[in-house]
């Protein structure tokens, strides 16, 4: 899989490209960041089934339109956060963090503005007695992906009454700053 990206007239654009390997196919997704975009479909053995030859094919064919890797420094932390009642969680909790990564994945890939990296349950550093849920999101975006995360956890009735949402700039020494919070009157943030 690569992801390229470029900006036009003030707008972030996407082109990336995976196979699927079963059906020997490579799909090409493009389209503006934060929407589903377009699909087309090649067959891999028009690249002798070599990813080389693939990625070259996509490089050439996107880099003339000026898209391009984006930078580490451009991007951002998501993390969304629910509170849990014990250091080890419950069924709920364990339930909630699968179906949450699932869609939080899908929704974020197919609409161009990153992936979910990972998660992490237990204490938070401020409060040793709190215990927490934190799913960690990069994005191209802050804030289109905000509120495709919190749009997705909506729809899906994922809790969504429940989260906070943070985030912070991929630099080294920066810390989360609350953006989002479902309870107006909790507004302090820790990982």
């Amino acid at each position: 899989m690569k992801k390229l990206y470029k900006i036009d007239k003030g707008e972030l654009w996407y082109a990336e490209y995976w196979i699927i390997s079963d059906l020997k196919k490579v799909v090409i997704h493009t389209g503006k960041v934060g929407t589903k975009g377009t699909t087309e479909e090649l067959n891999f053995s028009d690249f002798s089934e070599d990813e080389k030859k693939l990625d070259n094919f996509f490089e050439q064919r996107f880099r003339k339109q000026e898209f391009k890797e984006f930078t580490n420094d451009n991007l951002y932390w998501l993390v969304v956060q629910y509170k849990m009642k014990s250091l080890k969680g419950n069924t709920r909790d364990y339930w909630l963090k699968d179906k949450v990564m699932e869609y939080l994945n899908d929704e974020l890939g197919w609409k161009g503005l990153g992936h979910v990296d990972g998660f992490d349950m237990g204490k938070t550093i401020a409060d040793s007695k709190k215990f927490v849920l934190n799913i960690f999101c990069i994005v191209v975006n802050e804030e289109i992906a905000i509120n495709a995360i919190k749009r997705c956890l909506r729809e899906y009735r994922l809790d969504y009454t429940q989260i906070k949402i943070a985030s912070r700039q991929n630099l080294p020494i920066t810390e989360y700053e609350l953006k989002y919070s479902a309870k107006k009157n909790d507004q302090i943030f820790s990982i």
